[in-house]
């Protein structure tokens, strides 16, 4: 696969990660990143109309990454449906491997017996010394976090020296962050919770509590709550020149309390950032999507209207110092 170009002919970004911090309005730049033609792998809802639509060329290339010979020689003469099933099981370990490579938790999220199957094992070994401008394009892989201290080093080196793929950093508000995590796992979201094992021990935790002051004095207090330490983790990101940064405040447009000013200057920062070309008044309408997986209520501040003083002052400790940087007073 090493023949596969960084960029198109036209300097379209042909391989962007968004980093979305959980809660952080991840519906809203998914929406905008399919409205700009990208398929999406990662940390979100991803439906089948939404996924990565790879040709037979770049299906061969991965499953001669992935399969021996013998298995190379049924695919060729197996059906179309046997071949595009087996091919996708060997699309989904070489993913799997490049989440491993970024230093996802796979083991907390979905137990040791998925990052340690037979495929991913061995798309893990035989990506080791593989780039990202190796992987299809037309992806944007979407993350809630991407932490410097675990990053593949190979990967760091190819980031730094080519700039390649673009990195899109979404945040929100964190005294928001907090109460849309609180409202989705109590339940309100209504489609569930996902399927991150560490959700169901925090959602337990909440359901247990017997109003929405004590589950916020909780969340606010417990440094291992989903969210906590996001800022600090993630402000490699907002640093770094090289990151388009974009805010929930911004692509949540008038109907979520922001504006429609906001919301197209912000959808022209990263199109521009991506080199792409795009009609605005056919993507802006799509990204306030109230059918999305986790959408409750979509709104900006929220946080004024339910925290306490003394909610105030526990967010004060656990964000102060960084609010200022990440433009939240």
């Amino acid at each position: 696969m090493g023949e596969l170009s960084t960029e198109s002919a036209n300097g379209r970004a042909e391989r962007v990660i968004v980093v979305s911090l959980a809660k952080s309005g991840t519906h809203l730049i998914q929406e905008l990143m399919v409205g700009l033609g990208y398929g999406m792998y990662g940390h979100s809802r991803i439906t089948d109309d939404i996924r990565p639509k790879l040709d037979q060329d770049t299906r061969w290339r991965i499953a001669r990454m992935i399969y021996d010979e013998p298995m190379l020689k049924l695919l060729g003469e197996t059906s179309e449906q046997t071949f595009q099933k087996t091919t996708d099981e060997a699309w989904d370990a070489y993913a799997m491997a490049w989440q491993m490579k970024f230093g996802m938790p796979l083991v907390n999220r979905y137990g040791a017996e998925l990052p340690s199957a037979e495929l991913v094992e061995r798309a893990r070994l035989r990506t080791l010394s593989t780039d990202f401008a190796d992987t299809p394009p037309g992806i944007c892989w979407i993350f809630i976090e991407f932490d410097v201290n675990r990053l593949d080093g190979r990967f760091l080196r190819e980031w730094t020296q080519t700039g390649e793929p673009r990195i899109i950093f979404n945040y929100r508000d964190p005294r928001d962050i907090v109460l849309s995590m609180i409202n989705f796992l109590t339940g309100k979201t209504g489609r569930g919770i996902g399927n991150f094992s560490e959700f169901q021990i925090f959602s337990r935790i909440l359901d247990s509590l017997p109003s929405l002051e004590d589950q916020l004095t909780y969340a606010l207090s417990d440094p291992s709550f989903p969210t906590q330490g996001n800022l600090g983790r993630m402000f490699w990101l907002l640093s770094h020149p090289n990151v388009c940064k974009v805010t929930f405040e911004e692509l949540v447009g008038p109907h979520g309390g922001g504006s429609a000013e906001a919301q197209r200057l912000a959808v022209t920062r990263i199109t521009e950032f991506l080199g792409v070309e795009a009609e605005l008044e056919g993507v802006l309408p799509r990204l306030y999507n109230r059918n999305s997986f986790s959408f409750f209520k979509g709104q900006s501040q929220a946080w004024r209207d339910v925290y306490t003083p003394y909610h105030r002052s526990l967010a004060e400790k656990r964000f102060g110092e960084l609010l200022p940087f990440y433009g939240y007073q």
